[in-house]
């Protein structure tokens, strides 16, 4: 599948494939919304002791490049279906309105050759194994590292997909 591997970390599935996707939502694993902590305390102050040369300090997690790597095995290509993947990051773990920003999008279906210039609507997925896509963003925005992503998935004019989804840190040349 392609000319890059990556390495896979079960703490980094954002959608297990179980089933067809046929309304707007977050992806799911293991009957949950996924969710990815990256780590780190992102706004949080932590008071060192007193012996300390400063009396506190603002730990943040460093910037990560890193790809979201899609395992199609399903997608209606019919009619103007339509199913887009957008990566949100957030620094709040309940994702609570306001709060989230997108770190970027695919887009599935039909349709897609009606909303970019010249566009192609998506192929089937090969027969053997689904079709491989991968998608490069940052967890940074506008200055602001992000620590958590979520995955989320919007359907449109009868459109369904069935994926698996996991993030990779971008791998050395």
């Amino acid at each position: 599948m392609g000319d890059r591997s990556y390495s896979f970390d079960a703490n980094m599935i954002l959608s297990d494939g179980v089933a067809a996707i046929a309304a707007s939502g977050y992806a799911q694993y293991a009957g949950a919304d996924a969710i990815i902590d990256l780590g780190g305390n992102q706004n949080i102050t932590v008071t060192l002791p007193s012996i300390a040369d400063v009396s506190s300090i603002t730990p943040q997690q460093a910037r990560i490049d890193a790809y979201l790597v899609i395992d199609v095995t399903a997608v209606t290509t019919s009619g103007t279906a339509s199913e887009k993947l957008i990566l949100v990051g957030s620094n709040d773990p309940s994702f609570a309105a306001g709060k989230t920003i997108q770190l970027g999008m695919m887009e599935f279906g039909a349709i897609v050759s009606q909303e970019q210039p010249n566009g192609f609507v998506t192929a089937a997925p090969n027969a053997v194994g689904g079709s491989r896509y991968e998608m490069g963003f940052t967890n940074e925005q506008n200055n602001v590292k992000y620590e958590y992503l979520k995955l989320y998935v919007v359907i449109a004019n009868s459109g369904s997909i069935t994926f698996k989804a996991f993030v990779a840190v971008t791998p050395e040349p």
